[in-house]
């Protein structure tokens, strides 16, 4: 399908935990969009045509020396301060109930070296590689680029489990790295800068290469599973339509869970150093040695045959017969190899089950798409058991390319996903008016007497209660924006100086129960299980204007505005807008989305 917006230039990343990849395309109007891979990487060229690197910084006092493959050789001498090499570092930034419940020991950061920084520099190589890639694989490529470059737009794939909080860091990461000015006014930001899960970019790298697909049709209940290093992601579609153009929409909230393949290195490194404990070979180079061997080759190729695995890790004269060691070769069995994939596969099936129970529908097909899905063992063991359901099993994948950055582009010139479930419950601080037949309004007066008051207006409330927006689970259409009204009420006139700085707090529930009140008694600790997700803040300066004095029931006098604040749950980043009405006619104004700390 032809493209119909501006000439553009797109760029997407997915930065993963183990490895990384970015995609583009150069869109013109009237052309059918081409998207290409990067394909060529320093210190990868016996690997031409491997669209993915190795998510790795080294540093040397602080300063990055090398990224990617050229990052695993170390140049350290004798009488230098030692470089230190930032891995896995995705994990950091994965949300505390995540951090939590891996169980996971995340290798530390170098010393001095903050996250932010390894993003923003781990970032910039990526991005300015992209480009000179461009410039020198396209016609006329540095023609286009200085023509196109100062408005390119950029696209990063996150996990499910990701919010607004680990946008906003990226999001700062990338301003950081110089990708894109810092001046951009808000719109312009959320225009260069967008974000789509890995689930939903991986769907259109799917469905871009099973065009065809008999089994795809209005109607059709399907999962994709995207099994990348740290979380393996899983959402249920409903296609809605097939022609002229695929439509979508999520059929439950999607699950994400902290069982990628960096989980099965992590059981068999705990495996290796139990055998070794008393050998030798149990030293962090030796253990090293060896896992490099199992990541490279062994996860891949084993299939759960009875065969035994060899790890070839040292030279011919290494060798301890007490723990399996002959000539630098040290050999598992298959079962001791399905162990390491055990918590791993246990995990994904059991959150496979969850999400195609909860959408109350025949899940007709499952796709299988990520890194993870290289290895041959975890593809049989999952289609073994979801065929036992009826369900249709399908590989979609190409071992060198990474899905999710190649799938990100396509999401941004076809968006085929039209509502999305919302994976949490979100709201705001909320004191309604207080009601004496409200059975609810009663029993939380008996709870906490303090929290009744009268305000300025001489109304009485109750409060802070938790307002939920948008609950769990939830539907919401791409379009579809939730709104409430309020009323901010001043004793006096305030100058216009006192409006210019209005913020509201957006807080989330990932389970299942709400609370009622939004802090515990007696003090401003959040209740359990609510978490602070973004600030929405804004200038209501521009509403002074409109300020109505107003008299109360006891004859007091006091000043009133009344506004409304928009949020759209239904696109892949929240977005928030100021609404009031001046004169009859209706003002709006974006917000600025300020995300809580991720720490």
């Amino acid at each position: 399908m032809a493209y119909a917006g501006s000439e553009k230039l797109v760029f997407s990343i997915d930065l993963g935990t183990t490895n990384s990849g970015i995609s583009f395309a150069h869109l013109e109007p009237g052309s059918a969009p081409r998207v290409r891979s990067v394909t060529r990487w320093p210190g990868q060229e016996d690997a031409a045509g491997d669209s993915k690197l190795p998510t790795l910084v080294r540093y040397q006092h602080g300063v990055p020396i090398a990224f990617g493959a050229d990052a695993l050789e170390s140049p350290d001498m004798d009488g230098e301060e030692p470089s230190h090499l930032a891995k896995w570092f995705k994990l950091h930034l994965h949300p505390q109930s995540m951090r939590v419940a891996s169980n996971l020991d995340v290798p530390a950061l170098p010393p001095g070296v903050a996250l932010k920084k390894v993003y923003a520099d781990f970032l910039e190589f990526l991005f300015n590689h992209a480009v000179e890639f461009f410039q020198s694989s396209s016609h006329d490529g540095a023609r286009i680029w200085s023509r196109l470059g100062d408005s390119f737009v950029l696209v990063l794939a996150t996990p499910n489990g990701w919010d607004a909080v680990q946008q906003g860091f990226l999001r700062d990461a990338v301003l950081r790295a110089g990708i894109l000015p810092e001046d951009l006014s808000t719109e312009d930001l959320h225009e260069r800068l967008q974000f789509v899960t890995e689930a939903e970019a991986s769907v259109h790298f799917a469905l871009e290469h099973t065009r065809g697909a008999r089994w795809l049709g209005p109607g059709t209940n399907f999962a994709v599973l995207d099994a990348g290093g740290s979380t393996v992601d899983t959402t249920v579609y409903r296609c809605t339509a097939a022609l002229p153009k695929v439509l979508l929409e999520e059929v439950t909230g999607s699950e994400c869970v902290q069982a990628g393949s960096v989980f099965v290195n992590r059981d068999a490194e705990h495996f290796l150093r139990l055998r070794l404990a008393n050998s030798k070979f149990g030293t962090d180079e030796y253990i090293n040695e060896m896992m490099d061997v199992f990541e490279k080759k062994t996860k891949r190729r084993f299939d759960g045959s009875d065969d035994p695995s060899v790890i070839a890790f040292g030279r011919m004269q290494d060798n301890d017969p007490s723990v399996g060691i002959s000539r630098g070769r040290i050999t598992l069995s298959s079962e001791e190899v399905k162990l390491a994939f055990q918590n791993s596969l246990t995990d994904i099936l059991a959150s496979c089950e969850r999400i195609i129970e909860r959408s109350q529908r025949i899940c007709d097909v499952v796709l299988l798409v990520g890194g993870y899905a290289d290895s041959a063992y975890m593809r049989t063991m999952l289609s073994e058991k979801i065929t036992l359901r009826g369900i249709q099993f399908v590989t979609v994948d190409d071992g060198t390319k990474k899905a999710a950055a190649e799938g990100a582009t396509i999401w941004y010139t076809k968006q085929l996903v039209q509502a999305r479930a919302v994976r949490a419950h979100f709201g705001l601080a909320l004191s309604p008016l207080y009601k004496d037949t409200s059975e609810l309004h009663r029993r939380l007066q008996r709870e906490r007497p303090a929290a009744k008051s009268t305000w300025e207006d001489g109304f009485t409330r109750i409060g802070p209660l938790f307002g939920s927006l948008v609950s769990k689970h939830e539907l919401v259409r791409a379009d579809g924006r939730k709104r409430n009204t309020y009323v901010k009420t001043y004793s006096t006139k305030p100058e216009l100086s006192v409006m210019d700085d209005f913020s509201l707090q957006i807080y989330a529930v990932d389970g299942d129960d709400v609370p009622d009140w939004l802090y515990l008694p007696g003090d401003r600790i959040l209740a359990d299980g609510l978490r602070r997700v973004c600030m929405i803040s804004g200038d209501l300066s521009g509403l002074h204007k409109v300020l109505k004095k107003e008299t109360n029931k006891d004859g007091k006098d006091y000043w009133a505005i009344n506004y409304a604040v928009e949020v759209s749950f239904g696109m892949t980043a929240l977005h928030a807008e100021l609404q009031w009405e001046e004169n009859g006619i209706s003002k709006k104004s974006p917000l600025q989305l300020i995300p809580d700390s991720f720490v």
